[in-house]
Protein backbone atom coordinates (compact mmCIF):
# COMPACT_ATOMS: atom_id res chain seq x y z
CA UNK A 1 0.00 0.00 0.00
CA UNK A 2 0.86 3.91 -0.15
CA UNK A 3 0.73 5.87 1.81
CA UNK A 4 -0.19 10.10 1.89
CA UNK A 5 0.30 13.02 4.64
CA UNK A 6 -1.65 16.24 4.65
CA UNK A 7 -3.50 18.27 3.77
CA UNK A 8 -1.35 21.02 4.13
CA UNK A 9 -3.81 24.16 4.19
CA UNK A 10 -1.06 26.30 6.14
CA UNK A 11 -3.47 27.51 8.43
CA UNK A 12 -3.74 29.50 11.80
CA UNK A 13 -5.65 29.26 14.84
CA UNK A 14 -6.61 31.08 18.02
CA UNK A 15 -5.39 28.07 20.04
CA UNK A 16 -2.10 27.92 18.16
CA UNK A 17 -1.03 31.22 17.73
CA UNK A 18 2.24 30.90 15.38
CA UNK A 19 3.20 33.78 12.84
CA UNK A 20 2.71 32.55 9.45
CA UNK A 21 6.68 32.32 8.71
CA UNK A 22 7.06 30.11 11.11
CA UNK A 23 3.56 28.13 9.98
CA UNK A 24 5.60 27.42 7.10
CA UNK A 25 9.12 26.87 8.40
CA UNK A 26 7.17 24.01 10.51
CA UNK A 27 5.17 22.65 7.07
CA UNK A 28 8.24 22.15 5.32
CA UNK A 29 9.75 20.16 8.37
CA UNK A 30 6.89 17.78 8.63
CA UNK A 31 7.02 17.25 4.74
CA UNK A 32 10.98 16.52 5.07
CA UNK A 33 9.83 14.53 8.36
CA UNK A 34 7.64 12.14 6.02
CA UNK A 35 9.68 11.31 3.36
CA UNK A 36 12.37 10.52 6.26
CA UNK A 37 9.74 7.93 7.73
CA UNK A 38 8.04 6.25 4.99
CA UNK A 39 4.98 8.26 3.65
CA UNK A 40 4.94 8.13 -0.37
CA UNK A 41 3.41 11.85 -0.63
CA UNK A 42 2.52 15.33 0.63
CA UNK A 43 -0.54 17.00 -0.78
CA UNK A 44 -1.36 20.94 -0.48
CA UNK A 45 -5.23 22.09 -0.40
CA UNK A 46 -6.49 25.50 -1.71
CA UNK A 47 -9.18 27.85 -0.46
CA UNK A 48 -9.08 31.99 -0.91
CA UNK A 49 -10.32 34.97 1.23
CA UNK A 50 -10.59 33.26 4.34
CA UNK A 51 -9.51 35.08 7.89
CA UNK A 52 -7.12 32.17 9.16
CA UNK A 53 -4.91 32.42 5.64
CA UNK A 54 -5.94 29.26 4.11
CA UNK A 55 -3.04 28.45 1.71
CA UNK A 56 -4.87 30.31 -1.68
CA UNK A 57 -1.93 28.70 -3.59
CA UNK A 58 -0.36 25.41 -3.75
CA UNK A 59 1.72 25.38 -6.42
CA UNK A 60 4.34 27.84 -4.13
CA UNK A 61 4.15 25.81 -1.14
CA UNK A 62 4.51 22.56 -3.62
CA UNK A 63 7.67 24.54 -5.27
CA UNK A 64 9.13 25.24 -1.66
CA UNK A 65 8.68 21.36 -0.31
CA UNK A 66 10.25 19.90 -3.36
CA UNK A 67 12.79 21.73 -3.00
CA UNK A 68 13.54 20.46 1.24
CA UNK A 69 13.15 16.80 -0.18
CA UNK A 70 14.32 13.94 -2.45
CA UNK A 71 11.81 11.47 -2.97
CA UNK A 72 7.69 12.08 -1.65
CA UNK A 73 5.52 12.88 -4.09
CA UNK A 74 3.85 16.20 -3.86
CA UNK A 75 0.53 17.00 -4.54
CA UNK A 76 -2.22 19.55 -4.92
CA UNK A 77 -5.59 18.34 -3.13
CA UNK A 78 -6.65 20.16 -4.93
CA UNK A 79 -6.28 23.27 -6.78
CA UNK A 80 -9.72 24.66 -7.47
CA UNK A 81 -9.19 24.72 -11.39
CA UNK A 82 -12.32 26.89 -12.29
CA UNK A 83 -11.20 29.69 -10.72
CA UNK A 84 -7.44 29.83 -12.83
CA UNK A 85 -6.86 30.10 -16.00
CA UNK A 86 -5.13 26.71 -16.57
CA UNK A 87 -1.79 27.98 -18.85
CA UNK A 88 -1.05 29.21 -15.73
CA UNK A 89 -1.63 26.22 -13.67
CA UNK A 90 -0.06 23.96 -16.60
CA UNK A 91 2.69 26.80 -16.05
CA UNK A 92 3.09 26.17 -12.42
CA UNK A 93 2.70 22.92 -12.00
CA UNK A 94 5.25 22.34 -14.79
CA UNK A 95 7.93 24.59 -12.79
CA UNK A 96 7.08 22.52 -9.61
CA UNK A 97 7.53 18.81 -11.22
CA UNK A 98 11.18 20.19 -13.12
CA UNK A 99 12.27 21.77 -9.49
CA UNK A 100 11.10 18.02 -7.79
CA UNK A 101 13.16 16.26 -10.84
CA UNK A 102 9.21 14.89 -11.64
CA UNK A 103 7.76 14.14 -8.29
CA UNK A 104 4.30 16.21 -9.04
CA UNK A 105 0.65 15.23 -9.15
CA UNK A 106 -1.79 17.40 -9.71
CA UNK A 107 -5.16 17.33 -8.14
CA UNK A 108 -8.06 19.21 -9.04
CA UNK A 109 -11.28 19.82 -7.82
CA UNK A 110 -14.83 22.12 -8.77
CA UNK A 111 -14.72 24.25 -5.89
CA UNK A 112 -18.50 25.21 -4.02
CA UNK A 113 -17.34 28.51 -2.06
CA UNK A 114 -19.55 31.05 -3.80
CA UNK A 115 -17.63 34.04 -1.90
CA UNK A 116 -14.49 32.49 -3.80
CA UNK A 117 -15.92 32.69 -7.61
CA UNK A 118 -17.34 36.12 -6.50
CA UNK A 119 -13.44 37.15 -5.57
CA UNK A 120 -12.35 36.11 -8.69
CA UNK A 121 -15.15 37.11 -10.86
CA UNK A 122 -16.68 33.97 -11.81
CA UNK A 123 -20.01 32.37 -11.85
CA UNK A 124 -20.36 29.29 -10.44
CA UNK A 125 -22.50 27.81 -12.79
CA UNK A 126 -19.00 27.94 -15.21
CA UNK A 127 -18.10 25.10 -12.76
CA UNK A 128 -18.47 21.70 -15.32
CA UNK A 129 -17.38 23.65 -18.36
CA UNK A 130 -14.47 25.29 -17.14
CA UNK A 131 -13.09 22.37 -15.69
CA UNK A 132 -13.24 19.90 -18.31
CA UNK A 133 -11.83 22.56 -20.82
CA UNK A 134 -9.36 23.45 -18.43
CA UNK A 135 -7.83 19.81 -17.95
CA UNK A 136 -8.02 19.56 -21.50
CA UNK A 137 -5.89 22.63 -21.98
CA UNK A 138 -3.47 21.61 -19.45
CA UNK A 139 -2.82 18.32 -20.93
CA UNK A 140 -2.00 19.91 -24.23
CA UNK A 141 0.14 22.60 -22.69
CA UNK A 142 2.19 19.94 -21.32
CA UNK A 143 2.34 17.37 -23.80
CA UNK A 144 1.91 19.24 -27.12
CA UNK A 145 4.78 21.59 -28.64
CA UNK A 146 2.73 24.05 -30.49
CA UNK A 147 -1.56 23.55 -30.27
CA UNK A 148 -4.55 25.56 -30.74
CA UNK A 149 -7.61 25.54 -29.19
CA UNK A 150 -11.30 26.49 -28.81
CA UNK A 151 -13.94 26.22 -26.04
CA UNK A 152 -16.72 27.42 -24.83
CA UNK A 153 -14.60 28.81 -22.21
CA UNK A 154 -11.05 29.27 -23.56
CA UNK A 155 -10.08 30.12 -27.23
CA UNK A 156 -6.39 29.73 -27.78
CA UNK A 157 -3.84 30.08 -30.71
CA UNK A 158 -0.69 28.49 -31.86
CA UNK A 159 0.88 28.44 -28.41
CA UNK A 160 3.98 26.56 -26.84
CA UNK A 161 3.92 26.48 -23.05
CA UNK A 162 7.27 25.96 -21.74
CA UNK A 163 9.21 24.31 -19.97
CA UNK A 164 7.37 21.16 -19.97
CA UNK A 165 7.19 18.61 -17.34
CA UNK A 166 9.90 16.06 -16.39
CA UNK A 167 7.02 13.24 -16.27
CA UNK A 168 6.02 11.38 -19.69
CA UNK A 169 3.56 12.06 -20.62
CA UNK A 170 2.66 14.33 -18.20
CA UNK A 171 2.39 14.27 -14.40
CA UNK A 172 -0.61 12.36 -13.06
CA UNK A 173 -4.17 14.04 -12.86
CA UNK A 174 -6.21 13.27 -10.08
CA UNK A 175 -10.00 14.79 -9.63
CA UNK A 176 -11.60 15.63 -6.27
CA UNK A 177 -15.22 14.59 -6.34
CA UNK A 178 -18.24 14.73 -3.79
CA UNK A 179 -21.55 15.08 -5.99
CA UNK A 180 -22.63 11.98 -8.10
CA UNK A 181 -22.23 14.11 -11.42
CA UNK A 182 -18.74 15.10 -10.42
CA UNK A 183 -17.70 11.76 -10.06
CA UNK A 184 -19.68 10.38 -12.54
CA UNK A 185 -17.39 13.26 -14.92
CA UNK A 186 -14.24 12.29 -13.76
CA UNK A 187 -15.13 8.59 -14.36
CA UNK A 188 -15.96 9.24 -18.41
CA UNK A 189 -12.75 11.45 -18.65
CA UNK A 190 -11.00 8.51 -16.97
CA UNK A 191 -8.86 10.04 -14.15
CA UNK A 192 -8.48 8.28 -11.02
CA UNK A 193 -10.13 10.24 -8.00
CA UNK A 194 -9.23 11.83 -4.56
CA UNK A 195 -11.72 10.67 -2.54
CA UNK A 196 -12.74 12.77 0.19
CA UNK A 197 -12.06 12.00 3.94
CA UNK A 198 -15.62 12.40 5.30
CA UNK A 199 -16.93 9.91 3.86
CA UNK A 200 -18.53 5.91 5.75
CA UNK A 201 -17.54 2.96 3.82
CA UNK A 202 -20.76 2.50 2.32
CA UNK A 203 -20.43 6.27 0.55
CA UNK A 204 -16.89 5.25 -0.87
CA UNK A 205 -18.63 2.04 -2.23
CA UNK A 206 -21.36 4.58 -4.02
CA UNK A 207 -18.37 6.52 -5.14
CA UNK A 208 -16.40 3.91 -6.77
CA UNK A 209 -19.80 2.74 -8.40
CA UNK A 210 -20.66 5.67 -9.88
CA UNK A 211 -17.16 5.67 -10.91
CA UNK A 212 -16.54 2.54 -12.76
CA UNK A 213 -20.27 2.79 -14.65
CA UNK A 214 -19.28 6.19 -15.89
CA UNK A 215 -16.25 4.74 -16.63
CA UNK A 216 -17.26 1.75 -18.20
CA UNK A 217 -20.12 3.49 -20.81
CA UNK A 218 -16.99 6.10 -21.96
CA UNK A 219 -15.02 2.29 -23.37
CA UNK A 220 -12.40 2.86 -20.12
CA UNK A 221 -11.39 0.55 -18.18
CA UNK A 222 -11.25 1.57 -14.62
CA UNK A 223 -9.39 -1.30 -13.30
CA UNK A 224 -6.81 0.52 -14.35
CA UNK A 225 -7.25 3.41 -12.35
CA UNK A 226 -5.46 4.02 -8.88
CA UNK A 227 -7.93 5.92 -6.33
CA UNK A 228 -6.60 7.54 -3.69
CA UNK A 229 -8.57 7.29 -0.26
CA UNK A 230 -8.17 10.46 1.87
CA UNK A 231 -9.23 10.01 5.58
CA UNK A 232 -9.02 11.95 8.92
CA UNK A 233 -6.25 10.10 11.17
CA UNK A 234 -4.86 10.59 14.28
CA UNK A 235 -2.48 8.26 16.04
CA UNK A 236 -1.05 8.53 19.61
CA UNK A 237 0.19 5.75 22.01
CA UNK A 238 -3.09 4.34 23.68
CA UNK A 239 -6.42 4.78 22.71
CA UNK A 240 -7.43 6.96 25.12
CA UNK A 241 -5.66 9.19 24.27
CA UNK A 242 -6.03 9.21 20.66
CA UNK A 243 -9.94 9.47 20.94
CA UNK A 244 -9.48 12.57 23.21
CA UNK A 245 -7.44 14.55 20.73
CA UNK A 246 -8.93 13.59 18.04
CA UNK A 247 -12.18 15.17 19.52
CA UNK A 248 -10.32 18.25 19.98
CA UNK A 249 -8.97 18.28 16.35
CA UNK A 250 -11.10 16.56 14.22
CA UNK A 251 -14.47 17.05 14.96
CA UNK A 252 -13.53 21.46 15.54
CA UNK A 253 -12.28 21.46 11.99
CA UNK A 254 -15.40 20.01 10.43
CA UNK A 255 -17.63 22.01 12.05
CA UNK A 256 -15.59 24.55 10.38
CA UNK A 257 -15.88 23.28 7.06
CA UNK A 258 -19.82 23.29 7.64
CA UNK A 259 -19.53 26.48 8.77
CA UNK A 260 -18.29 26.93 5.19
CA UNK A 261 -21.22 25.09 3.38
CA UNK A 262 -20.16 21.33 2.91
CA UNK A 263 -22.92 18.77 3.35
CA UNK A 264 -22.42 16.60 6.25
CA UNK A 265 -24.54 13.12 6.72
CA UNK A 266 -24.19 11.03 9.89
CA UNK A 267 -26.40 7.58 10.05
CA UNK A 268 -28.11 8.98 6.86
CA UNK A 269 -29.43 12.45 8.23
CA UNK A 270 -28.00 15.46 6.53
CA UNK A 271 -26.62 17.88 9.67
CA UNK A 272 -28.79 20.57 10.38
CA UNK A 273 -26.38 23.36 12.63
CA UNK A 274 -23.14 23.45 14.41
CA UNK A 275 -25.32 22.54 17.46
CA UNK A 276 -26.86 19.00 16.49
CA UNK A 277 -26.37 16.12 18.39
CA UNK A 278 -25.56 13.68 15.60
CA UNK A 279 -21.79 15.46 15.31
CA UNK A 280 -21.28 12.94 18.32
CA UNK A 281 -21.54 10.40 15.56
CA UNK A 282 -19.09 11.63 12.97
CA UNK A 283 -16.14 9.87 13.30
CA UNK A 284 -18.17 6.17 12.86
CA UNK A 285 -16.84 4.25 10.19
CA UNK A 286 -15.25 7.47 8.56
CA UNK A 287 -11.93 8.26 10.63
CA UNK A 288 -8.65 6.10 11.64
CA UNK A 289 -8.58 6.90 15.43
CA UNK A 290 -6.41 5.17 17.90
CA UNK A 291 -3.42 3.16 18.91
CA UNK A 292 -1.07 1.97 15.81
CA UNK A 293 -3.10 -1.71 16.36
CA UNK A 294 -6.27 0.37 15.66
CA UNK A 295 -5.26 2.08 13.03
CA UNK A 296 -3.74 -0.91 11.42
CA UNK A 297 -7.25 -3.31 11.70
CA UNK A 298 -8.93 0.22 10.01
CA UNK A 299 -6.67 0.41 6.98
CA UNK A 300 -7.27 -2.79 6.26
CA UNK A 301 -10.73 -2.71 5.98
CA UNK A 302 -10.22 -0.51 3.21
CA UNK A 303 -8.03 -2.71 1.70
CA UNK A 304 -10.07 -5.72 2.26
CA UNK A 305 -13.44 -4.57 1.61
CA UNK A 306 -12.80 -1.64 -1.20
CA UNK A 307 -9.55 -2.59 -2.52
CA UNK A 308 -8.49 0.77 -1.47
CA UNK A 309 -4.00 0.52 -1.87
CA UNK A 310 -3.31 4.34 -1.34
CA UNK A 311 -4.73 5.94 1.54
CA UNK A 312 -3.65 9.91 2.32
CA UNK A 313 -4.05 10.26 5.92
CA UNK A 314 -4.85 14.00 7.22
CA UNK A 315 -3.10 14.72 10.18
CA UNK A 316 -2.20 18.46 9.77
CA UNK A 317 -4.55 20.43 11.94
CA UNK A 318 -4.62 23.99 12.62
CA UNK A 319 -5.01 24.09 16.30
CA UNK A 320 -2.48 21.08 16.67
CA UNK A 321 1.08 22.54 17.48
CA UNK A 322 3.66 20.97 15.23
CA UNK A 323 5.16 18.84 18.15
CA UNK A 324 1.98 17.07 18.19
CA UNK A 325 1.94 17.12 14.47
CA UNK A 326 5.26 15.31 14.29
CA UNK A 327 4.50 12.87 17.00
CA UNK A 328 1.80 11.24 14.90
CA UNK A 329 3.70 11.66 11.73
CA UNK A 330 6.17 9.57 12.79
CA UNK A 331 4.63 7.10 15.36
CA UNK A 332 2.30 6.37 11.84
CA UNK A 333 5.65 6.40 10.25
CA UNK A 334 7.01 3.82 12.22
CA UNK A 335 4.28 1.73 13.72
CA UNK A 336 1.57 1.43 10.91
CA UNK A 337 3.59 1.94 7.08
CA UNK A 338 5.67 -0.99 7.87
CA UNK A 339 3.05 -3.36 8.30
CA UNK A 340 1.84 -2.91 4.98
CA UNK A 341 5.09 -2.70 3.18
Amino acid sequence: MKFGIGLFSLQTHPENPVSYPELYRNTLEQVKLAEEINFDSAWISEHHFLDDGYCPSPAVIASAMAAVTSRIKIGSAGIILPLHNPIRVAEDTALVDNISNGRFNLGVVLGYRKDEFDGFGLPMKQRPSRMEEGIEVIVKSWTEEKFSYEGKRFKLSNINVTPKPVQKPHPPIYIGAFEEPAIRRAGRLGYPLLIGPGRTMQMVRDTLGFYNDAAQKAGKNPNNVEHILLREAYIAENRKNAKEEADKYIISMYKYYFGLGVKMFVRGKQLTGLDDPMFDYLPEDRFIIGDPEDCIREIKRYKDELGINYITCRMVFPQATHETISRCIELFGKEVIPRFS
